[in-house]
């Protein structure tokens, strides 16, 4: 009885977290389309964002350690000088990256800047490779060649077409290599120093909020109209909830689990970009996506990828 009462048990917590995984995938849709349809500046959005980010993510860590749970907001054994340091690298890289994605997302087609975000374990892999001395599979090699080259076919194929623009698609492979920075950056931190994932992104988040609002102030741009903050606001907390999701999914389920369905955000983003922007796809780009997804799909299921999530722990995600 007491076995049959555990396998319940541990049933509903699969089932929860899956359903935790897939409403995150949700979310990060629908923060695509939100940017999109904020219409601004993404100087002046991404500024907006990382501030309205702070109370919510602080509000998260004063729960964790009004429970109980050790937050620990600095590394032991560091000045407060060099912890600055290392969060104001954090934060420059995550800035960059979100600045970036949004830039692309205001700039050329959804599909586009979803399917080249989604590029992320080739880059990893290739980086490890390089400066890891990590080694891969010739698979894993032939199916990372096969998504870029899919990539490069779907973005192509739309040239002249509606809302596409090399500029924007440009933009988006800046942004896959700015926030494969990040999330490298994020794991070497967390391999080496203890802190607390969720105080950790706050002082990155107001690292780079610090850092965004003069640039933002210099350019003139960080005044928007009120829709266009709630917009900022409204990608925020999606955002946020998918990764707060996410975070609390890893904790019984591996990523390599989860990695998979992370690649439903191009598809369902391709849908949703139709239905509510008019951003039709033609057979080739619907055949070229598909053959972007299982590409990738074997690869983020792959020995080689899975040994270098081993190696570097994962850090929290952007919030």
């Amino acid at each position: 009885m007491v076995s049959l009462t555990l396998s319940r048990r541990a049933y509903a917590l699969q089932h929860r977290t899956m359903a935790a995984v897939w409403a995150a995938v949700a979310l990060w849709s629908v923060s695509a389309l939100t940017v999109r349809a904020g219409h601004a500046d993404p100087v002046a959005f991404t500024t907006w964002r990382l501030w309205l980010a702070l109370p919510l993510l602080a509000a998260v860590v004063g729960v964790r350690s009004a429970r109980g749970q050790p937050v620990v907001l600095r590394a032991a054994g560091m000045s407060r000088a060099r912890w600055a340091v290392v969060v104001a690298g954090a934060g420059a890289f995550f800035a960059s990256g979100a600045l970036t994605a949004f830039a692309a997302l205001g700039r050329t087609r959804l599909l586009d800047v979803t399917l080249i975000g989604a590029l992320q374990p080739v880059l990893v892999i290739a980086l490890a490779v390089a400066f890891l001395g990590e080694r891969t599979d010739r698979p894993t090699v032939v199916r990372a060649g096969v998504a870029v080259a899919g990539t490069v076919l779907v973005a192509t194929s739309a040239a002249g077409r509606g809302n596409w623009s090399l500029a924007g698609d440009l933009i988006a492979v800046a942004s896959l290599f700015l926030n494969v920075g990040w999330f490298l950056y994020g794991r070497v931190v967390r391999d080496r120093w203890t802190v607390d994932p969720f105080a950790f992104m706050l002082a990155v988040l107001f690292a780079a909020a610090v850092m965004m609002t003069p640039v933002a102030l210099v350019g003139g741009e960080l005044d928007l109209e009120v829709a266009q903050v709630g917009y900022a606001a409204l990608t925020m907390l999606v955002g946020t909830t998918a990764h707060v999701l996410m975070v609390w999914a890893h904790r019984w389920v591996p990523a390599s689990r989860s990695a998979p369905l992370l690649l439903a955000q191009p598809p369902l983003v391709a849908v949703a970009a139709w239905v509510c922007f008019g951003e039709s796809l033609g057979p080739l780009e619907i055949v070229g996506s598909a053959v972007v997804v299982a590409a990738l799909r074997k690869m983020v299921s792959s020995p080689a990828l899975e040994h270098v999530e081993r190696e570097t722990p994962d850090p929290a995600p952007p919030a």
